[in-house]
């Protein structure tokens, strides 16, 4: 079940219940956890020093090169990671997500060398943009295939035995059953 379904599900048993839905990178979300400004977190590749938080994976995924449509690379069905050395990266900055961030990097590194950032964004959307504007390639979660810019091409990559996790995040000492069933719809 998609976590679209699940969250569905959760509103048809507690329409009562006011979801309120914030968009933010995984650092913020922490902080807002924290700051019990929210009370459960959808994030990617969860840290692994937040004691006070409780994690539980509710997707595993591929990673995939995003290519303006016209590169060379785009030709083929995969893309082997080696050979985007020496291209322009776009990347989320690593304050706004550091799991992924140093994910991401690990993976050029395995693959011989160190990406070159020529910007960061914050948004998938904005990263596929300035991809589509030649601006640079990148990596990513495959879910980014949703998004559809006519000038950008997603392949899987080679090797292709990294994935990436997102996690629904909670603190360990909310009381608040309603955020408990939350959680049992999500996981």
């Amino acid at each position: 079940m998609s976590n679209t379904a699940r969250l569905n599900t959760y509103r048809e048993r507690f329409p009562g219940v006011r979801i309120e839905i914030h968009e933010m990178t995984t650092a913020p979300q922490i902080a807002a956890l924290h700051d019990r400004r929210i009370d459960v977190g959808l994030l990617r590749e969860p840290p692994d020093d937040e004691p006070e938080l409780g994690f539980s994976t509710v997707l595993s995924e591929p990673f995939v090169a995003v290519l303006p449509a016209a590169h060379p690379l785009a030709a083929g069905r995969t893309v082997e990671l080696a050979r985007l050395a020496g291209e322009p990266f776009v990347l989320l900055p690593r304050d706004h997500g550091p799991g992924l961030h140093d994910r991401i990097v690990g993976m050029c590194r395995a693959a011989g060398f160190t990406p070159e950032v020529a910007q960061h964004a914050v948004e998938w959307q904005t990263v596929c943009a300035l991809v589509e504007a030649g601006l640079g390639v990148s990596l990513a979660p495959a879910g980014i295939r949703r998004i559809r810019l006519r000038g950008v091409a997603f392949r899987g990559v080679a090797p292709d035995d990294v994935r990436t996790s997102v996690a629904a995040a909670w603190r360990r000492d909310d009381t608040n059953p309603l955020v408990a069933r939350l959680l049992e719809a999500m996981l």
